[in-house]
């Protein structure tokens, strides 16, 4: 695995944006992992949609059939709680569900990719990228 996609970019995914299509058809579905944080976030992201088409929850399942979905591990939550002497002090800290991709990004070696990288720069040792654009 090289990739773990947060809940915005898989959405992205299944509503077809180019960027980020064009980026994953370029990789092996054994190169991309989500973790089951973001694999919630965005079932209920497209579930809540206003004009969520049914489709969408096809392309949904079989995104989800064709990579790694990461359970958070005992190594994960070590990896979080090595992190807390590097988060802001100041409300533009992370959110819990973000301290939680970065965590498994760690200790899965992976860069992690979110349409928000800057929110990850306190992070030691993680990468962050966007496919947006």
């Amino acid at each position: 695995m090289k990739y773990l996609l947060d809940a915005a970019t898989v959405v992205a995914a299944v509503q077809g944006r180019l960027p980020v299509v064009l980026r994953l058809s370029r990789l092996k579905p054994g190169e991309v992992a989500v973790s089951a944080v973001s694999r919630m976030q965005a079932e209920v992201a497209l579930r809540r949609a206003p004009r969520a088409h049914p489709r969408c929850s096809r392309l949904l399942r079989e995104f989800f059939e064709a990579v790694r979905v990461l359970d958070f591990r005992g190594e994960d939550a070590a990896q979080l709680s090595n992190l807390a002497p590097y988060l802001p002090q100041d409300s533009s800290g992370p959110s819990g569900y973000e301290l939680l991709l970065a965590a498994t990004a760690l200790s899965h070696r992976l860069t992690l990719v979110t349409d928000t990288p800057q929110r990850f720069a306190f992070v030691p040792g993680l990468e962050a990228e966007s496919w947006a654009k």
